[in-house]
């Protein structure tokens, strides 16, 4: 479904997935900000194979990062839906954020005591909600669906 978003993009468009993926950006970019300020060398995306979150999120990573991201689907019995676990490497070690269930996640860092955060799944009302504050276009939307998408490559494979 993904790959048929990008050569129809217009601007305006929008998709829940992306925004159910808010805050997941917001936790990742602020673990980038803060030191060691390393370049990221590789990441790996996991999330359910019925979430097009996943790819989404893989996509802007891929994008953002302009480094190789290898992802995958999970099965069900794995993991039913959502992102479960996304890992960032740099020269000092991974950084992990995977989520452990429905409402909460752990953030694993090189040198720093993990920590639980509240990271729930995102209700339908509460996209909505973010969608209306906001009713200009999403120019990163649109260069994740395209540029970023065309960039990742297949889901269980590298880009």
């Amino acid at each position: 479904r993904l790959a048929r978003l990008g050569p129809n993009h217009a601007p305006g468009d929008t998709d829940l997935a992306w925004t159910r993926l808010t805050h997941w950006r917001e936790q990742l970019a602020a673990v980038l900000d803060q030191p060691p300020y390393e370049p990221v060398t590789a990441v790996e995306v996991v999330g359910s194979g019925s979430s097009p979150s996943t790819g989404l999120l893989a996509a802007w990573l891929r994008l953002k990062l302009d480094v190789q991201v290898d992802w995958r689907y999970a099965t069900p019995e794995e993991w039913p839906h959502g992102i479960q676990r996304v890992r960032l490497t740099r020269a000092s070690g991974d950084i992990v954020l995977e989520r452990s269930n429905d409402l909460d996640a752990t953030l694993t860092q090189p040198g720093q005591p993990s920590h639980d955060i509240v990271l729930p799944r995102r209700s339908l009302r509460e996209c909505l909600a973010e969608e209306l504050r906001r009713l200009d276009p999403d120019l990163l939307y649109g260069r994740v669906i395209t540029t970023g998408w065309e960039l990742l490559g297949p889901a269980g494979g590298t880009a």
